[in-house]
């Protein structure tokens, strides 16, 4: 098995309709996901495994320019991080992660930003942060409003050698991911 970046803009419909898949599969088919392969809003790249041609895991990435406090940081936002229930227990998120990782060093990112509760991120030196965030509230494909609220879920690692504000304001400029 072998890990494939795809950029979205590069995204083929057949693609699309198999991240969809798995992502139903990973997930469940009551989780918001509705045959999308994206939960929110869409990445700038993937990257997905495949299994004698199926796709059997997927990690989605975007970057963005977010504030926190006063400074504007450019982050790599990490998303729908999943593997088909008849892959599990083989590394596929794993590799998946430590790859995208390897790729987001090379941006002109400072940290890499989740949302998450699987043991997965903090062996891979993700960190939960106590930060109170401003973000737009979206459920369904729809704004419903701003919001600035802490979320026990938020992980990150840092990329560079820049320190994070546990104490700033993260207002993340849009949706989380």
């Amino acid at each position: 098995m072998q890990i494939e970046a795809i950029h979205e803009i590069d995204l083929t419909r057949r693609q699309d309709e198999e991240i969809a898949a798995l992502l139903s599969d990973a997930f469940g088919p009551d989780t918001g996901y509705d045959n999308r392969s994206f939960y929110k809003q869409r990445f700038h790249m993937r990257l997905i495994m495949r299994d004698e041609g199926q796709v059997v895991g997927h990690v989605a990435l975007l970057l963005r320019e977010v504030r926190m406090g006063g400074q504007h940081v450019p982050i790599i936002g990490v998303g729908e991080v999943g593997t088909a229930h008849s892959h599990r227990g083989q590394g596929i998120a794993t590799s998946l992660m430590t790859e995208a990782i390897a790729q987001s060093r090379k941006t002109l990112a400072a940290f890499m930003v989740l949302f998450g509760v699987r043991p997965l991120y903090a062996g891979l030196g993700f960190v939960n942060k106590p930060n109170k965030m401003r973000l737009m509230a979206v459920h369904e494909l729809r704004t419903l409003r701003i919001d600035e609220r802490c979320e026990p879920s938020l992980m990150v690692l840092p990329l560079k050698d820049e320190p994070w504000n546990n104490d700033a304001l993260l207002d993340l400029l849009g949706p989380m991911f």
